[in-house]
């Protein structure tokens, strides 16, 4: 009986000890999966988190200019709070071709206990269509007479070598030489002085003259006047020409070599010399050209009051210099993100300030860089790269001398009088003056683009090293540049 007895305990504290493992696994099965299912739903929130990064910094004027930060926590359910940091780059995607990129990285917190974390990578393309379409594919443009001498043009380290960076003007363009690696459009006439060389079409409304030794790799076309190559000029497109000079011509060919011509009434309106090449001479009405051509018109941003109370509106948030900011000779000054200065920003000789990255410095009066002036761009995002651009506001104008200004700078003045980049000058980052002209002179040097009123003078040797890109990102915004942008890729961490 002893020994049935202790049979019967031992079962018991078996069974005991069975229950006992399979209640301890149940508990922790279940522990477990409750921690799971909060781990999941941390994660899930991170995530919506960072989404809401995305979507503020897009719906941001400052899209290209700022580091966007959620300054207070999300507060979500059960104590948790949410915060977002989310930054515009540039980056170089598998074509080597440059690209904007938003990461937004969001995060999920209790107290000091940080739950999850998630990071959302969006990839973006600029949109040639958009209202940014004339920063995307013109070098230099005007809405006025552009006035050139020698200037070279070239793409920019990292720009795909198809780009085209053309000239653009509303009115005329007049003694332009150099090398073009794009096309030249104009609303008015067109003068190409000597040894010019355009990789693509010469297309205008008024007159075409092309001067000794320019060489056109694409078509000339005159929508209302007449088109004169003179002197050892190649034309490898077409020449059509749809008015007549006072003497009933509508293209003159002066020892130079072209493809087909086309004018409205066909031979009658060539007059060749006996050294000319060309193909055949026809009518336009059999050509493959239409009846009448019209110019593609641009137009500069506009910067009306409401977009400069924008740029106004930013700055002074910032930094606020009540009498003017003046950075003696040879030395320094930094400013702390952005900047309202009231009267004039002034550097004299080897002057050196320094910004941080993604600020507006507003000037309220004129910029004056002196010799050897230079500005310095600060990170401001904590990743040692200078991605985010800057603007150098000026209500007057700008005159900048011998000096270097970094990368992602733009320059802007407001004013209608004459801005200057001067000897040896160096900048890149759009040029932007959109009521006032422009003088560029004496082998300045430009990274970016360059958008004028009027251009009075952009010669003796100035280069521009064409790139879209940080024209786009270094202009302060006249719209929402969300606007200007393509999804290409959408990844998340």
């Amino acid at each position: 009986t002893r020994r049935e007895s202790g049979s019967v305990i031992m079962i018991v504290l078996f069974f005991a000890v069975v229950l006992s493992l399979v209640l301890f696994a149940g508990v922790t099965l279940v522990v477990s999966g409750n921690r799971r299912v909060h781990q999941v739903a941390a994660l899930k929130q991170a995530h919506y988190v960072a989404e809401k990064g995305i979507e503020e910094a897009l719906s941001s004027p400052f899209l290209f200019q700022e580091v966007f930060e959620s300054t207070s926590p999300i507060e979500l359910e059960n104590g948790k709070t949410g915060r977002y940091v989310t930054v515009t780059r540039r980056v170089k995607d598998t074509n080597n071709t440059d690209t904007i990129s938003l990461e937004s990285k969001g995060y999920v917190s209790s107290g000091e206990q940080s739950l999850a974390e998630r990071t959302i990578v969006c990839k973006f393309e600029l949109n040639s269509d958009s209202f940014l379409g004339a920063l995307l594919g013109n070098a230099i443009a005007t809405s006025g007479n552009l006035d050139s001498g020698k200037v070279y043009i070239h793409l920019d380290e990292g720009i795909p070598p198809d780009t085209s960076a053309n000239v653009y003007s509303d009115a005329e363009i007049t003694n332009l030489a150099g090398e073009i690696p794009g096309s030249v459009f104009a609303q008015g006439k067109v003068v190409v002085n000597n040894n010019t060389s355009i990789s693509g079409d010469v297309i205008a409304k008024g007159s075409i003259t092309l001067n000794n030794n320019t060489k056109v790799l694409g078509k000339v076309i005159s929508a209302e006047g007449w088109v004169d190559v003179n002197n050892n000029v190649v034309v490898q497109g077409d020449i059509v020409a749809y008015g007549v000079d006072s003497k009933g011509y509508s293209v003159y060919l002066a020892n130079s070599e072209v493809r087909d011509i086309y004018t409205e009434k066909g031979d009658s309106q060539v007059k060749v010399s006996p050294s000319a090449k060309h193909g055949s001479i026809e009518t336009i009405q059999g050509s493959p050209y239409p009846k009448k051509y019209e110019v593609p018109r641009q137009d500069l941003p506009d910067i009306n009051e409401s977009v400069k109370s924008l740029w106004k509106e930013k700055a002074e948030k910032g930094s606020v210099f009540q009498e003017g900011l003046v950075v003696n000779n040879n030395a320094s000054f930094t400013v702390e993100g952005d900047a309202l200065i009231n009267g004039d920003l002034v550097l004299g000789n080897n002057a050196k300030l320094s910004i941080k990255e993604g600020s507006i410095l507003y000037v309220t009066g004129r910029i004056d860089i002196e010799n050897n002036a230079s500005i310095e761009v600060l990170d401001a995002d904590g990743d040692n790269e200078i991605n985010l651009g800057s603007s150098l506001i000026a209500e007057s104008y700008f005159d900048i001398k011998n000096n270097a200004i970094p990368d992602s700078v733009s320059l802007v003045a407001l004013g209608n009088s004459t801005s200057y980049l001067r000897n040896n000058s160096v900048t890149t980052g759009a040029i932007l003056v959109p009521n006032g002209k422009l003088e560029i002179s004496n082998k300045a040097e430009i990274h970016g683009a360059i958008f004028a009123k009027e251009i009075t003078k952009i010669g003796n040797n100035a280069e521009v090293y064409f790139n879209p890109l940080k024209a786009v990102v270094t202009l302060p915004p006249v719209a929402n540049p969300s606007t200007a942008l393509k999804l290409v890729e959408w990844v998340e961490k």
